[in-house]
């Protein structure tokens, strides 16, 4: 009769062994929303439950140290900033053994200069901002595994501008590789299409340095093929391309207002004292001002002036330009 007695409590504490372990598993620990949390390199399994049971992921720490001694995971949970919501302690291991850290959203808009991508992934503490620039400087470190940057000087104007997500603290080799990825996905098709069917000698350098001046210039997409145009126009003819934009990269700022003394800046980029096109990019351009350079309009423009409302006012002759700033600029 006891020994009955006995064998059906055990049976019953065998039960609610199972559901408690399961639950401790499976079954989410707390009703709070998301809690972010931040594991420190090299911090052990010991560290990692305090901080856990402390932020509220887990209601037991010794229970939470247990497992991972079971698994043999003392040395595979990742240091990193992570985002919990109602996790259950199965899921709470997933992530930090496999790294799943929390992502933030960082959105690079056409026409920004490698400064302005830098101090965005800074001040969203994506990389450091100096370590950033310092690598778009010397792209020689990403010619194996982007053959068609060799011989580029700089990644200004590879970074490619779109939405991204990033883990905080990352590799700057590896934030620098999701933009170039992005630009061969991208670009790299439609220019190579464009050079089978156009058989144009234009470089990659050269067609992203031309659509780099067309982004910071047009305003309105419908008219970046006619600016590509005045500008293919100019070079044609063997003029300068006077680009203001030129001019304010080689000044650090695109927010200066030029004045004419500025207009003599001593830089290669410099389009109003040197011929053909800058050494390079002056930002990031995106794809319709890319298209834009490999598909210009075909009108016989040479000049235009900004009509104040985003849109320009195009000319064929130095005479009429002249007529147009006096009325958009001057009046």
């Amino acid at each position: 009769m006891w020994s009955e007695f006995f064998s059906k409590i055990g049976k019953i504490v065998v039960i609610f062994l199972i559901i408690l372990v399961t639950s401790y598993f499976f079954l989410p620990t707390f009703s709070q929303k998301k809690i972010v949390v931040e594991i420190p390199k090299r911090a052990d399994s010991e560290k990692i439950s305090q901080i856990l049971w402390k932020n509220k992921v887990i209601p037991n720490p010794y229970f939470f140290c247990l497992v991972v001694k079971l698994l043999r995971w003392e040395t595979d949970l990742k240091a990193g900033i992570y985002e919990f919501e109602s996790p259950s302690l199965l899921s709470v291991l997933d992530k930090l053994k496999n790294g799943k850290v929390k992502l933030y959203r960082v959105t690079i808009p056409e026409g920004l200069p490698k400064w302005r991508v830098a101090q965005i992934l800074s001040e969203k503490k994506i990389v450091d901002r100096e370590d950033f620039l310092k690598a778009v400087d010397h792209p020689g470190r990403f010619y194996t595994q982007f053959p068609w940057l060799y011989s580029t000087k700089s990644l200004e104007g590879y970074l490619f501008p779109d939405t991204y997500y990033f883990p905080r603290e990352d590799n700057v080799d590896k934030v620098i590789e999701r933009f170039l990825t992005r630009f061969e996905k991208v670009v790299l098709p439609i220019y190579y299409k464009y050079k089978k069917d156009k058989k144009n000698n234009l470089s990659l350098r050269e067609v992203v340095t031309l659509a780099s001046i067309v982004e910071k210039e047009a305003r309105i997409n419908s008219e970046k093929p006619i600016i590509a145009a005045v500008f293919f126009n100019r070079l044609r003819k063997g003029m300068r391309l006077r680009a203001d934009p030129t001019v304010k990269y080689a000044l650090g700022s695109f927010r200066k207002r030029l004045k004419k003394s500025t207009l003599d800046y001593p830089s290669p980029y410099n389009t109003y004292l040197y011929y053909g096109l800058p050494p390079g990019p002056i930002c990031s351009p995106g794809v319709k001002s890319i298209r834009a350079v490999l598909y210009p309009a075909n009108v016989d423009y040479l000049y235009f002036v900004a009509k104040g409302d985003g849109t320009h006012k195009f000319s064929r002759t130095y005479k009429e330009h002249l007529r147009a700033v006096a009325l958009y600029q001057r009046g």
